[in-house]
């Protein structure tokens, strides 16, 4: 078979015009591998890919997704895989590469490719991929999280969010988990983070200093940006750390630099991919951590399994931020 089946886009568009058709099988280059996809992720990545609002735009036509879980079928020279390995793996299509995975193939780097263990299945460990390391990533790497800290983690109901709250709990922090309806905040209740705030019908700063006393969180989580990355700033104490993870609500905050001077705040930018090539096995090191974390039942992602033909209208889930936990395609 000389091409496969997959949702491509032929032009740069919105997401809904994504179509099920064939492609080529690729030919992979050095430091790539080719997977046969099992499971895929979806992402809101995804909707910024489609309609060119990525930072980086493949050439059409191009197959979105970013993270896969499947068996290896081709590997370059001096490998550290061979063909029939169980991986997940981030796809080359976050920096202009065309074949993501949703298909039933995809091209990964190498450097962002990792074993997936023979107890964990491929859903999970499509699940756990990017949102667990991508958490862990910032709270460790980045923010140096230290028992007893404060995290207020921003849209915690969702499938980054959810990895955090349970990544902070583990590792000894205090979280205010922030989500946008009663029904995430009854959800997310669950993973026991020490206050759970509705920010579409709570004030969030009255409810925190409340409980904690003025200015008290020592890191502040952010994957939407807009009115609530304001609120979670004024949040910070004295030498507290703002992680910039994404802007979900299409609305990118420009800070003013004053305020991070006078309060004596730290903002960092959490990309985790910029690993892919500096300290690469630092990322291997802690995903395997995270895998023994799952194992050993210490987390417990939420994601929602669906079929290869629904993956464009539950991308319209994620889109409007309604859905809980990650969405996972069996292809």
């Amino acid at each position: 078979m000389s091409t496969y089946k997959a949702w491509i886009q032929n032009q740069v568009t919105s997401y809904d015009k994504l179509q099920i058709s064939e492609m080529d099988i690729p030919e992979i280059k050095k430091g790539e591998i080719l997977i046969e996809t099992k499971s895929a992720t979806l992402n809101f990545a995804d909707l910024l890919l489609s309609s060119g609002l990525y930072q980086s735009n493949p050439k059409t036509p191009f197959v979105p997704g970013f993270e896969a879980a499947g068996v290896v079928k081709k590997v370059s020279k001096q490998s550290k895989f061979k063909v029939g390995d169980r991986v997940v793996g981030a796809t080359t299509v976050f920096r202009s590469g065309r074949y993501g995975s949703f298909g039933e193939y995809c091209i990964s780097s190498e450097n962002l490719t990792y074993s997936l263990p023979e107890k964990i299945s491929f859903n999970a460990g499509a699940a756990i991929l990017m949102s667990y390391l991508t958490s862990d990533f910032a709270l460790v790497r980045r923010a140096n999280i230290k028992k007893n800290d404060l995290v207020l983690i921003n849209a915690a109901a969702g499938g980054v969010g959810i990895s955090a709250v349970q990544l902070a709990k583990n590792y000894g922090a205090k979280v205010v988990a922030a989500v946008g309806s009663d029904e995430k905040k009854e959800f997310i209740n669950k993973f026991n983070p020490d206050l759970v705030i509705n920010y579409q019908k709570e004030n969030i700063r009255e409810i925190v200093e409340q409980k904690y006393g003025k200015r008290p969180v020592d890191i502040f989580y952010d994957q939407v940006g807009g009115e609530m990355y304001e609120s979670g700033i004024k949040l910070l104490k004295s030498e507290g750390k703002a992680l910039i993870v994404g802007f979900a609500s299409g609305n990118i905050p420009s800070q003013l630099l004053s305020y991070l001077l006078v309060k004596n705040i730290t903002v960092m930018g959490v990309f985790m991919i910029d690993f892919e090539s500096n300290n690469k096995n630092y990322l291997s090191e802690r995903l395997e951590g995270i895998f023994n974390q799952y194992l050993n039942k210490e987390i417990e992602p939420v994601y929602k399994v669906i079929k290869f033909e629904e993956i464009v209208d539950n991308l319209e889930l994620i889109g409007s931020r309604k859905s809980i936990g990650r969405i996972v395609a069996e292809i």
